[in-house]
């Protein structure tokens, strides 16, 4: 049995796509079961993958098992296995793989000689039944970490009968066994196709055009697919988007003066975001919205393209309308300051009006009172003879006099 499953070595290892064809390693040796007339399991690692006769190794007849063995001389992890089988034409009288139905493919870390079928892991068994055929070249998945791949069949072809050849026979013309060559994690073969780095577990963009890109750093060697760009093709261009690039900027179409059709894209700068297909830059004149897929209303400036008579003269309209508004607010402004002066200017003449109309009432009840003096009031008091003291004055005194004032 094998010392490692496959799905532990990937849990333990990671997986990595560094495949070659381990059966052209220098230390690879094939044997097989028996030999037909020289024609040796080396044959079938030669390079060679013609599929006549000569080209083909070849057991020999009369054996009830025949059997083909690669051994890479130590573990390795294994991916896939392709078989070469003989095949001479399509023509009714040639040459088919008659004897290449039932057979079965194992993966072991020990010889065919050594084990029996239980012992190995297997791969893949064919049950094809006569007079169907399998086919001649196969690619069979066998991810398996193993020393041999083992290559056998128990089946006597009823073909065999006429030209009376009896037992299991095996005529493999190239057998590939592409799995990982590592050493110290570092692919010493390269990258198998689409995938990239020292151990090739990076995979090449899925938009690089033919599938391939530089095996260090991985930037696409043919360019990107449409629609696509970036060091490694990875981004949409500026006008699409989307998980695909399919999905166009906002476009449309227009018939200019010359009648000419053009694309015009409503993004500024022809640029959206490749996830959304926002515009990023804002919308091309007289569009709006997040998509730019918004008209402005006809009565808007902005409604008209710069390039237009009519968006002329609606924009001269416009500046003479402006011009005129300009106006009124500053023979508004200056009205203000007018009315304002005018108001202050009143409300002073009026206070002074009315002091004016106080002195006249003073002037009236007390034409003289301003020129009397205290001496004149003695002198008068000395001058009447009737009376003894100042306090028999017949007459009212001024501070009654200002008191009847008051009061009236």
């Amino acid at each position: 049995m094998i010392a490692v499953p496959w799905t532990l070595f990937v849990s333990f290892h990671g997986y990595v796509s560094c495949y070659e064809n381990l059966s052209r390693r220098p230390t690879t040796v094939l044997t097989q079961s028996s030999t037909y007339n020289a024609q040796t399991a080396s044959i079938a690692n030669d390079g060679d993958v013609q599929t006549d006769e000569l080209h083909c190794s070849h057991t020999a007849h009369n054996h009830a098992k025949a059997w083909l063995q690669v051994d890479f001389g130590q573990p390795y992890m294994i991916n896939n296995v392709i078989i070469h089988y003989r095949r001479e034409g399509d023509e009714s009288s040639s040459w088919k793989q008659y004897r290449f139905r039932q057979f079965y493919l194992d993966a072991s870390n020990n010889s065919a000689i050594q084990t029996t079928t239980s012992q190995r892991t297997r791969c893949y068994t064919d049950n094809t039944t006569a007079p169907d055929l399998p086919p001649n070249i196969i690619d069979i998945p066998c991810k398996q970490t193993a020393r041999y791949v083992i290559v056998e069949t128990t089946y006597d072809a009823p073909e065999d009968d006429y030209l009376d050849e009896h037992g299991a026979i095996l005529e493999i013309c190239e057998i590939k066994v592409y799995g990982c060559g590592k050493t110290n994690g570092i692919c010493i073969k390269g990258c198998t196709q689409g995938q990239y780095g020292d151990t090739c577990d990076e995979t090449c963009s899925h938009a690089c055009a033919g599938g391939t890109c530089d095996q260090q750093k991985g930037t696409c060697n043919a360019g990107c697919k449409q629609n696509w760009t970036g060091r490694l093709c990875d981004v949409c261009d500026a006008t699409h988007y989307g998980t695909a690039c399919s999905m166009e900027c906002n476009i449309r179409a227009c018939l200019r003066e010359n009648h000419a059709k053009e694309m015009l894209i409503n993004c500024l700068n022809n640029t959206c975001n490749d996830v959304t297909g926002s515009c990023k830059d804002g919308c091309a004149f007289g569009k709006f919205g997040d998509f730019c897929n918004e008209t402005c209303d006809e009565h808007c400036v902005s409604y008209w393209h710069e390039d237009t008579e009519k968006y002329k003269k609606l924009k001269e309209s416009n500046l003479e309308t402006l011009f005129i508004l300009y106006g009124m607010i500053a023979a508004l402004c200056v009205s203000l300051i007018v009315n304002g002066c005018m108001i202050k200017w009143n409300l002073r003449r009026d206070q002074y009006k009315g002091q004016d109309v106080n002195q006249k009432t003073m002037t009236k009840h007390f034409p003289h009172q301003d020129s009397i003096s205290p001496q004149d009031i003695y002198d008068k008091v000395g001058d009447d003879t009737k009376y003894e003291d100042l306090g028999q004055l017949s007459g009212s005194s001024h501070y009654d006099q200002l008191e009847l004032i008051k009061s009236s």
